[in-house]
C-alpha cells in the first residue's frame, strides 16, 4: 500500500517527528526491518499483534463488566468480523496503535472509574502521551472524556493530584515531538489545513456517520445498544460518563466532517459493552430477538467482509461491489478526491507498485556504469512513487528515489549529480529543456492501479547544470521546514 511503503521508509530515518505524522509508526518500521527486512509479513506483523491484544482487551472488559460466554461472543465476533478492524489490523500505518491505544485508555478509565483508584491516572497519562506520539487524533479521546467527567458528575475524579501528575508525565512524554515540531515551522498544521481543503471539505456531514457505518457494517447493532444503555438505562448509569465521551468524540469528528475510520477507537469498548447489554437485557422472551439481532449482525459483516480482507480477486472484487453496493455500504469506495468508485481505495493502492518498481530498474541497468552511478531517480509530487522504488526496488539493488512530497523531503539530498534522471510521473513535464534525450522506459497499464498510466522515463545528456537546477528547488522546498 501507497502509505504502508512511506511508513515502512521511516524506519531508515528515525526521528522525533515526520511530515504528517508522529515518531511511532517509524519506531515500528524500523522493528519490522530489524527483525523481518523487507518483507510484507513483516510489515503486517505488528499491526495484527496490536488487533489480537485489542481482542484480548475487550474480553478482559465484558469479564470485569460481569458478561458471560454469550458476551464474550457477541462482543469478539462484532469486533472480529467489522470490516474496518479487519483492515486496520493488516495495515502499517498509525490506525492499528491509535485503536489500541484508545481501548488501553479507556479500559483504565474504566478501571479507575469502577474501583476508585486514582494511582490508574499515572498509567493513563504515559498512554496518552504515547497515544500523541501515534497520531495526534488522542486529542479528542482527551477532550471526550474530560467534557464527560465535567458533564456527569465526576468532577472529582480531575482534582486528583495523580490527575495533575499524569497531565505533567504526558506532557514530558510528547516533548520531544512539540519540539520537533516547533523547529520545523509545524508542519502539522500545514497537514491538516492541506488535508481539509483537498480531502475533508469535498464531503458534507453526514460522510462521517456513513462512512463509521461501512467500517462496522453489522457490528453498528451492537455498538448501538452499548451506547445507548450507557447514555439511558438506570442500571448502568455508573459509566454513563462512558456513554457521554463517546458521543462526544462522534460529533466532534462528525462535526470536524471526519473520516469514518477516525473514530475506530472509540468502537471496541462500545462493541464490549454491548456484548453485555445483549446477555443481561435480552433473556427470557427477548432471547429470540437477541439471536435474530446478532445474526443480522454477523451476516451484514460477512456480506461486506471482502472490502476488509482480501478474499477475492481484483476482477471478482470489482464485481461483487457492483453487484451489492445498493444495499452494502462498502468502505473507501469514495476515493480522497471525493469521486465514487467500484473499487476500494484501499486496494487500489496496493498494487500496480512491482510494475513500476520493475521499470525503473530496466531504465537504471539500461545505463553504462559511470552514468549509473550518477543517475538519480525522481518521484514527481508523490511520496508513493519514492516508496515504491524503496520496497519494491531492494530486490533489484535499485538506489532510493528523490521526491519532496511528504517526509521525503526532510531525506532528500542537497544536491545531485549532474547526470541522468529517472522521471516519474503521468507526463514529463518540462524536462525537455533540461534533457535532449528522453526516453519512454514503460507506463503502468492496470484498471485497478489508481496511478494507472503512470510513466518512467529516462533522461539523458542534460543541456543544463541539472546539479544547480536541482540545488535550487531543493533548497526552496526544504525552507518551508525551517524557522
Amino acid at each position: 500500500m501507497r502509505d504502508e511503503m512511506l511508513y515502512f521508509n521511516m524506519g531508515e530515518h528515525l526521528s522525533t517527528g515526520y511530515a504528517t505524522v508522529p515518531p511511532v509508526t517509524g519506531f515500528l518500521a524500523f522493528l519490522s526491518n530489524y527483525i523481518f527486512g523487507f518483507s510484507v509479513f513483516g510489515i503486517r506483523f505488528f499491526p495484527a499483534i496490536m488487533g489480537a491484544v485489542s481482542l484480548y482487551i475487550i474480553a478482559s472488559i465484558v469479564r470485569e463488566l460481569g458478561g458471560g460466554i454469550t458476551a464474550l461472543v457477541i462482543a469478539a465476533s462484532s469486533y472480529l468480523l467489522a470490516p474496518g478492524f479487519l483492515l486496520v489490523n493488516t495495515l502499517l500505518t498509525p490506525n492499528a496503535a491509535e485503536e489500541l491505544l484508545w481501548l488501553l485508555a479507556t479500559w483504565k478509565i474504566f478501571r479507575m472509574v469502577r474501583t476508585g483508584n486514582h494511582r490508574l491516572w499515572i498509567i493513563i497519562g504515559i498512554i496518552s502521551g504515547i497515544g500523541f506520539l501515534n497520531k495526534y487524533s488522542i486529542l479528542f479521546l482527551i477532550a471526550g472524556f474530560l467534557a464527560a467527567f465535567i458533564l456527569s458528575g465526576n468532577r472529582k475524579i480531575l482534582a486528583s493530584k495523580y490527575f495533575l501528575l499524569s497531565v505533567l508525565i504526558g506532557l514530558v512524554i510528547v516533548s520531544p515531538n512539540i519540539l520537533w515540531q516547533y523547529s520545523h515551522g509545524w508542519p502539522v498544521v500545514s497537514h491538516m489545513s492541506e488535508l481539509r481543503s483537498n480531502q475533508l471539505d469535498l464531503t458534507g456531514y453526514l460522510y462521517f456517520p456513513v462512512s463509521l457505518f461501512s467500517f462496522c457494517q453489522g457490528s453498528s447493532i451492537i455498538l448501538l445498544a452499548g451506547l445507548t444503555a450507557l447514555l439511558f438505562f438506570r442500571d448502568e448509569r455508573q459509566y454513563r460518563y462512558h456513554g457521554i465521551a463517546s458521543l462526544t468524540i462522534l460529533l466532534l469528528f462528525m462535526l470536524g466532517k471526519g473520516k469514518g475510520y477516525y473514530a475506530l477507537g472509540v468502537i471496541p469498548f462500545l462493541l464490549a459493552y454491548g456484548g453485555y447489554v445483549f446477555e443481561k437485557y435480552f433473556t427470557g422472551r427477548l432471547t429470540i430477538a437477541r439471536n435474530f439481532l446478532v445474526s443480522v449482525s454477523i451476516l451484514m459483516s460477512v456480506a461486506a467482509m471482502p472490502s476488509g480482507l482480501p478474499l477475492l480477486s481484483y476482477e471478482n472484487y470489482s464485481s461483487y461491489v457492483m453487484r451489492t453496493r445498493r444495499f452494502i455500504v462498502h468502505p473507501f469506495l469514495q476515493w480522497e478526491d471525493g469521486t465514487q468508485h467500484n473499487f476500494s481505495q484501499v486496494w487500489s493502492d496496493m498494487t500496480g507498485w512491482k510494475e513500476l518498481a520493475g521499470y525503473v530498474a530496466e531504465a537504471y541497468y539500461s545505463l553504462p556504469g559511470e552514468e549509473k552511478r550518477n543517475c538519480t531517480i525522481f518521484g514527481e509530487r508523490s511520496y508513493g512513487y519514492a516508496g515504491a522504488v524503496y520496497f519494491y526496488g531492494k530486490k533489484f539493488n535499485l538506489p532510493e528515489a528523490v521526491t519532496f512530497n511528504e517526509s521525503y523531503v526532510f531525506w532528500a539530498p542537497d544536491t545531485i549529480p549532474n547526470g541522468s534522471i529517472i522521471y516519474i510521473y503521468r507526463n514529463i513535464n518540462d524536462l525537455d529543456k533540461y534533457y535532449k534525450n528522453i526516453m519512454l522506459i514503460g507506463s503502468v497499464h492496470n484498471r485497478f492501479f489508481r496511478e494507472n498510466e503512470l510513466k518512467v522515463f529516462l533522461c539523458r545528456e542534460p543541456m543544463v547544470n541539472v546539479s544547480a537546477v536541482y540545488k535550487e528547488l531543493a533548497a526552496n522546498e526544504k525552507s518551508k521546514y525551517r524557522r
